[in-house]
């Protein structure tokens, strides 16, 4: 009986510890994201620019607030378009990322700026690069930098 009662007891801290474990696991993240990567600025250059897919996997539209980078003083979305016969570039202030759906960084459209390089990085390197949504928590994201 005094063994019956040592199994059951065992078993019972087993499966709490089991639905602890389960209940306290960190919520996947609505976001995935593929592709970052910017090319190579030529040495001397301050500028460049980031291209990458962000998908929104949440039922939320999500709006980007903010994007910072070690990399450079600035990040900022900007996006191409076509006017008076001739392709002009504009800052976006708020991005929007609808549910179920991407927003696509790529050149001729959206892409992320960085302004004022903190140095020319070189072709093989990483950074970060972290977004701010106008919901739920900040997305760091790894850059690729690919050669020239």
């Amino acid at each position: 009986m005094l063994h019956s009662m040592r199994l059951l007891a065992a078993a019972s801290v087993l499966l709490t510890l089991i639905c602890l474990g389960a209940c306290q696991s960190e919520p996947e993240s609505p976001w995935l994201v593929s592709q970052a990567h910017m090319q190579e600025p030529a040495p001397g250059q301050t500028r460049a620019a980031v291209y990458l897919k962000l998908e929104n996997r949440s039922t939320q539209d999500r709006r980007i607030q903010f994007i910072s980078t070690p990399a450079a003083g600035t990040a900022e979305v900007h996006r191409h378009t076509y006017e008076d016969g001739m392709m002009k570039m504009r800052p976006v202030p708020h991005a929007q990322v609808p549910a179920q759906s991407a927003l696509v960084f790529e050149p001729g459209g959206y892409h992320i700026m960085l302004i004022d390089l903190a140095e020319v990085p070189a072709a093989g390197s990483r950074f970060p690069m972290t977004f701010e949504f106008d919901a739920g928590g900040p997305l760091v994201v790894e850059v690729e930098v690919r050669g020239r």
